[in-house]
């Protein structure tokens, strides 16, 4: 699939009023979920197979596999540091090529008024049979454990990376921000109400009220 002038940020724009990609996605816009990964004891295996496994079957519930989806990747600029087309999660977007790939940099995402706040990013536009998603969430569940393979980083350095899918059919960002959970965002309420009815059980009991009653009104 070439490369196409339609960008993340253009959608943002159409669909988001402009939202920035940017954690914590579920307080930051009006219509949102936010599930719970966590579950048994922390830093074993059973614990990442269970973030996993409910990171990949809300995935999927989320996700139809030919979803034209913008998978963007996001990374704190340091120095001349800039996103290479040979990183893990570009590894894991089966067939792509050098000319699908928007570069972008963006100042000020999280701190509007630090000259050091740089992001470099890449935008890919691939459909979701493309993608393996669970090798994915594997490497984010990881982030703050050095000691975990495989990671978004080479060895054990700790990782600044930020991947988001968005799906351009339902008009939806979802973003797993690490091991303990995930946040989807939709332009459309109605889109959000059958994964928040079929993964009722997972959703973050610190937010479940405000969730409620989004679906309440």
């Amino acid at each position: 699939m070439p490369k196409s002038s339609y960008s993340h940020k253009l959608f943002l724009k159409e669909y988001f009023n402009g939202l920035r990609l940017h954690r914590p996605l579920f307080y930051r816009w009006q219509l949102g979920l936010r599930f719970d990964l966590q579950s048994g004891d922390l830093n074993t295996d059973e614990y990442f197979q269970e973030v996993v496994y409910r990171a990949s079957t809300i995935f999927r519930t989320t996700f139809d596999m030919n979803d034209s989806i913008f998978l963007v990747l996001m990374d704190y600029k340091y120095k001349r540091s800039k996103i290479r087309f040979h990183n893990f999660v570009f590894k894991q977007i089966s067939g792509i090529q050098r000319n699908q790939v928007q570069y972008f940099k963006e100042k000020g995402i999280y701190d509007p008024t630090n000259k050091y706040d740089i992001r470099n990013i890449a935008n890919i536009q691939t459909v979701t049979k493309m993608i393996n998603y669970k090798n994915i969430f594997t490497a984010i569940s990881h982030i703050d454990f050095g000691n975990r393979q495989p990671r978004l980083e080479q060895g054990n350095i700790l990782s600044s990376k930020e991947v988001y899918f968005i799906n351009l059919n339902k008009k939806l960002i979802f973003h797993m921000y690490d091991d303990r959970g995930l946040d989807i965002i939709a332009a459309d309420k109605e889109t959000l109400h059958p994964i928040y009815t079929k993964h009722n059980n997972w959703i973050l009991d610190y937010d479940r009220a405000k969730i409620n009653k989004l679906f309440i009104e």
